[in-house]
């Protein structure tokens, strides 16, 4: 169906943005849970799709059990870490499968589950570490997304260099240009409308940093779908494919963004405060 993709992105739109600013934050712990199960089965359905056995409902007990450490204090991450890193691999020493397929299929398991888990989770220390951090994750979905479709639709429409012909032949370096100027663009937007806590300078460096480094993790996905032979990592997004397909870019950058935010911006606050 023609437009489906930007019809799929009105609706899903509101939702996400109440979920995010106004629901209850047990709304959005809850919600991006089952956002990164889902993506953590299609991620590890490119594994299957290569033939290897992987134990898909322990990889997503362990992803939700560092979930849960992020939200939860008492609950440490490291010992989420440390389970994926244990139990993973004891599952194939006391299994039956091929010894064979031991090392890529595990170190597919426990890569995937803490891809997901950590990365994912950062979402969730981002949203509620920060009084502002409800602004934070819209800016970054914002930023990121709206970076992505100036990417599409300038690749689509002017797109002659291309990018990385070996891992995604549609993307081109016009496509990149006309993402990072979006990204900046809605930016400024968002800083100058909602998020005035955000520096003017501060956002726009941000929506570069995010555009780019968004560009990578969604090159990073194209690469691991290509070596599988799979075009879409699923087909539960109308327009979009799967959940990992529309949150490749956002569980990358959401770790750069706490960090931009905490170690620049509050570097960069602390010192003009200790200098006035």
């Amino acid at each position: 169906m023609k437009y489906t993709r930007e019809l799929t992105t009105l609706v899903a739109a509101p939702v996400a943005i109440w979920i995010i600013g106004w629901a209850p934050e047990s709304v959005f712990d809850g919600a991006l849970a089952l956002v990164a199960g889902l993506a953590l089965y299609e991620f590890l359905d490119l594994g299957r799709h290569k033939g290897y056995r992987l134990p898909m409902v322990l990889c997503i007990l362990l992803m939700l059990f560092i979930f849960a450490a992020f939200i939860f204090e008492p609950v440490s991450v490291e010992m989420g870490v440390f389970a994926t890193l244990l139990l993973i691999p004891a599952s194939y020493v006391f299994g039956r499968g091929v010894l064979d397929e031991a090392l890529p299929s595990s170190a597919i398991a426990v890569m995937a589950t803490l891809y997901v888990g950590m990365l994912g989770g950062s979402l969730i220390r981002l949203h509620k570490d920060f009084p502002v951090g409800w602004k934070l994750v819209l800016f970054l979905l914002i930023v990121v997304w709206i970076g992505d479709a100036g990417a599409y639709y300038v690749g689509k429409n002017f797109g002659k260099h291309r990018l990385s012909p070996r891992i995604s032949p549609k993307k081109s370096i016009e496509g990149l240009i006309g993402g990072c100027i979006t990204a900046i663009i809605a930016a400024i937007v968002i800083q100058l409308t909602f998020f005035r806590e955000f520096p003017l300078h501060h956002a726009a460096i941000a929506g570069v940093i995010l555009s780019l480094t968004g560009v990578v993790g969604d090159l990073a996905e194209s690469m691991w779908k290509r070596s599988a032979a799979v075009k879409d990592s699923g087909t539960l997004i109308p327009g979009h494919g799967g959940f990992l397909d529309r949150f490749d870019s956002i569980f990358f950058t959401a770790p750069i963004l706490y960090v931009y935010w905490v170690l620049i911006l509050n570097g960069f606050t602390s010192f003009r405060i200790m200098s006035a």
